[in-house]
């Protein structure tokens, strides 16, 4: 009750504080940089007042000048174009991301916390419209963001109100019926207040004949209650609807022709497929609609160097979600197929020509409020300079999950039906297929941080932080018929505490070149709900009676990592991080024992590896720009138990290349065709393991793009070609064999226009 009273007080001061912001206070600066012509605004990542050349971790970070010349119009093109993180695209909605080896990661937008990435293990497709910028800070930072930040964060920066009045619009036309329209526009409205706008609505048949189509919308404004109070509130909308994606069916095992021999590996692409022909139904669909309210209010004391902010946010998300989202192979136990493979000793034989479909059917109603109240300011001890920060945040979650059994509730003409490989017709006929489940599940986070940047001297810092968080989980299922509730579960319940940290020190050698080392930690929610016929088993190799309680502890991680920033003027940026991060307390699948299935906390993984980016300049009109990633990241012993041993300890984690590298090179024309820019880059990634077994594998590739713009005046007329030498490559799989299919070779015309 104490709890409850707490938070609904915590509330309420959110409530009546939601006033916006003090953008300079509010933010770490970056230095300006001028390129080329353009300038580009400093911005700051993670909730460190200091220049990003003085902070101790590592960022990768993409403007919208970037996103614009290298027409990048996801996360997912964002990703390949960073250091450190590999994006995979499943379900041809969703995105999940792999960082510094592991795919646990959070998403910030403008600051706090977006929760969808935890409950679709991916996260949201955003559209970069009204993005100013996205930074993929590398490593765990619970301390500061709160569970699951593992691998990373991913931090989403709007392009926010002005004074000065703009206007920009942008129009595209690309490969496979393709486009794309966006405007947004900036200003005062009034005195003291000032506004911004976007919106965007993207479509087209696309790669592989999805049909996507992407209504976003979002406004912004910034005014001031007092001279000591200023406001920001936003309102962010959208309308998407996505293609579901299973992919191509690769063998994962070896194939065999009537002769006894070898005619497919595992891995290996049946003859027949072609990279564009998608095998999905096409009812099969992604609906996702979302709306966001949010609002900021800073408060700036009589000392200019203390600011007190609250941040207050309502977001209401509604996803329907179809697809077959399994295609198989025919197969028989008699010899009817003229292939087969062998099943222990006996032969099953398989129709390689054919296919059958296995749909799944789920929509979430999500409704999320968010709170987080923070004070900001600076001090001194003697000669030591304080930057510090504390604060309170708090989460509230609902989530009702809709869920639906394909084998034993589907009906309809179309359930069994056979696609053909070659030429296939996809709509065989109507799948009726009812809601049989209705998941409910209530999370509270309440987390409480602290934080100080010293400079204990004029070329070593320090930074020091530490968070306490209250994770509290409910849920409950129940059984439905046309969504209406037939019977119920027991509710249970869930409760983890956790205190994450970072202490970090810096020693500056001169205004170029620093270095730095950190350790940090992280917790997640294993959110496990005992089930009748499990047993389970703690790290300690002891079963946990489990009834409507805890089940396990929190999976937690460390990291170590050291790095330097070399910064020479605008000439020359570089950034160097190695790291070692160790994930404890995974469950696994531990087999069956007398009829019951054992799952155990008992698993480990690790990683660590180097990563190097570079900004180059060596004149006015020619710019580089690169960076490598080297990963090993692997699957360690299991903890001591009585029921197995990991039979795949020291195997390759899956879906994580040991090398990865991306380069642009762009030159300005200052005198002849001034206005002109060309540029030409790559994406390398070495083979990746699809599965922890390491029995199937993403081959290497190398992929090379190009661009050329001319602008004039306020228009911008840019070409971009991708993949030019229409590379076959694989980045994503479902279900371990659904290969899909990156794109071929692509052309992308652009028209944009800014005033």
């Amino acid at each position: 009750m104490k709890t409850k009273l707490f938070t609904l007080g915590i509330l309420c001061l959110g409530v009546n504080s939601v006033f916006g912001q003090d953008v300079a206070k509010d933010t770490v600066s970056l230095d300006e940089v001028v390129v080329t012509s353009q300038y580009v605004k400093p911005t700051e990542v993670s909730k460190l007042s200091v220049p990003l050349s003085k902070a101790p971790l590592s960022v990768s970070r993409v403007s919208a000048l970037e996103m614009s010349d290298l027409s990048l119009n996801s996360l997912i093109d964002v990703a390949k174009n960073a250091t450190g993180i590999r994006p995979n695209n499943t379900y041809g909605g969703f995105q999940s991301f792999t960082i510094r080896g592991f795919n646990t990661f959070v998403v910030i937008t403008d600051g706090i916390r977006d929760e969808r990435h935890n409950l679709y293990a991916s996260a949201p497709n955003t559209t970069l419209a009204s993005i100013e910028s996205v930074e993929i800070l590398k490593g765990a930072a619970s301390v500061m963001y709160g569970h699951s930040a593992l691998g990373g964060v991913i931090c989403l920066n709007h392009k926010q109100p002005s004074p000065i009045t703009s206007v920009n619009t942008k129009m595209s036309i690309g490969s496979w019926g393709r486009y794309s329209i966006q405007g947004g526009a900036s200003g005062n409205i009034a005195k003291g207040i000032d506004f911004r706008t976007d919106f965007s609505m993207d479509g087209g048949d696309g790669w592989r004949h999805t049909n996507n189509r992407a209504y976003n919308a979002y406004f912004a404004l910034n005014f001031s209650l007092s001279p000591l109070d200023k406001m920001n509130f936003s309102v962010s909308a959208k309308d998407d609807h996505y293609g579901t994606d299973t992919g191509q069916p690769h063998v994962d095992k070896n194939i065999y022709d009537d002769l006894g021999e070898i005619v497919y590996q595992p891995g290996d692409l049946p003859t027949g497929f072609t990279r564009r022909t998608r095998y999905n139904d096409p009812l099969d669909q992604l609906k996702d609609k979302d709306l966001t309210i949010a609002a900021k209010w800073t408060h700036q004391f009589h000392n200019p160097d203390w600011n007190l902010m609250d941040y207050i946010s309502y977001y209401y998300d509604d996803l329907d979600y179809y697809a077959s989202e399994k295609l198989t192979y025919l197969t028989s136990s008699k010899p009817i197929y003229n292939n087969y493979y062998m099943n222990g000793k006996d032969k099953t034989y398989i129709c390689l020509d054919s296919l059958k479909r296995v749909g799944y059917k789920f929509a979430y109603k999500v409704s999320l409020m968010e709170n987080q109240l923070e004070l900001r300011g600076k001090a001194a001890t003697g000669s030591i300079k304080h930057n510090l920060l504390a604060g309170y945040a708090f989460t509230s979650l609902y989530t009702p999950r809709y869920s639906a059994n394909y084998n034993s509730d589907a009906t309809g003409s179309g359930k069994n039906s056979h696609v053909s490989v070659v030429n296939p017709t996809l709509n065989q006929g109507n799948i009726d297929l009812p809601f049989s489940k209705k998941n409910l599940a209530w999370e509270y986070d309440h987390g409480i941080y602290a934080q100080d940047y010293l400079n204990l001297t004029n070329k070593f810092s320090a930074l020091l932080s530490l968070r306490y968080d209250r994770y509290n989980r409910t849920y409950q299922q129940t059984y439905t018929k046309n969504k209406e509730v037939t019977s119920k579960d027991e509710k249970s319940h869930t409760h983890n505490d956790a205190v994450t940290y970072r202490f970090s020190l810096l020693y500056q050698f001169n205004k170029a070149i620093n270095v730095y080392a950190s350790t940090s930690n992280y917790f997640k929610p294993t959110r496990t709900v005992a089930s009748p016929g499990y047993v389970y088993i703690g790290s300690d190799g002891k079963v946990i009676e489990a009834s409507g309680k805890n089940v396990f502890k929190p999976e937690r991680g460390y990291q170590y990592e050291g790095g330097s920033h070399i910064s020479f003027s605008d000439k020359f940026n570089a950034n160097i991080a190695g790291f070692y991060i160790l994930k404890e307390n995974m469950v696994q699948s531990l087999g069956t024992k007398d009829g019951q299935t054992i799952s155990g906390q008992v698993g480990k993984a690790d990683s660590k590896g180097l990563e190097a980016d570079i900004d180059y300049r060596p004149w006015r009109q020619f710019h580089i720009e690169g960076g490598y990633t080297y990963t090993i990241a692997k699957l360690k012993d299991y903890a001591k138990n009585d029921y197995a041993e990991n039979t795949q300890a020291g195997n390759y984690l899956n879906l994580v290349p040991k090398n990865m590298a991306y380069g642009w090179a762009f030159y300005d024309f200052q005198h002849c065709l001034k206005g002109m820019r060309i540029g030409a880059g790559f994406n390398y990634s070495d083979k990746a393991y699809v599965n922890t077994a390491n029995t199937l594998q993403f081959d290497a590739y190398t992929v090379a793009n190009a661009m050329a713009g001319y602008a004039f005046k306020h228009w911008k007329l840019q070409m971009n070609v991708n993949n030019i030498f229409d590379k076959t490559y694989y980045m994503t799989s479902v279900n371990t064999i659904g290969f899909i299919p990156e794109e071929g070779r692509n052309v992308r015309f652009t028209v944009s226009f800014d005033l």
